[in-house]
């Protein structure tokens, strides 16, 4: 039955069941039977958070755009400190070392001793 073979205009009561009756095994149509339909106070409840969530991303924007109008933008990216810098105590550690060993080398080939000789107690 289409509409041109309606003579004449269908109620809002017709046309609710009509819909229902092709809704048939929909969830949400069957807890709209058994509940009722949804309060006004839950819509403008919706209709509020929305509100509420727009502005905030807005602002969020603003804040965003304000601050990139007014700091400049580093050219070069930093080296983030993802971790610790390493210790250079090694190379000291070894350098010295080096100097020490050469050092001692060195007296061993000349044929002097470190120590003064003290003699021998026997």
């Amino acid at each position: 039955m289409s509409l041109e073979e309606m003579p004449w205009e269908e109620t809002h009561q017709a046309r609710q069941e009509r819909l229902l009756r092709q809704m048939r095994g929909n969830p949400r149509v069957a807890y709209m039977l058994l509940h009722g339909p949804v309060p006004h106070w839950v819509k403008v409840a919706r209709q509020h958070r929305d509100q509420k969530a727009r502005e905030a991303r807005q602002a969020a924007t603003d804040a965003r755009t304000e601050l990139t109008e007014t700091e400049p933008q580093p050219t070069v990216r930093t080296r983030g400190r993802h971790r610790a810098p390493r210790r250079w105590w090694g190379w000291p550690a070894n350098a010295l070392g080096a100097t020490l060993l050469l050092g001692l080398k060195t007296l061993g080939i000349l044929g002097a001793s470190p120590t003064p000789d003290m003699g021998s107690p026997t």
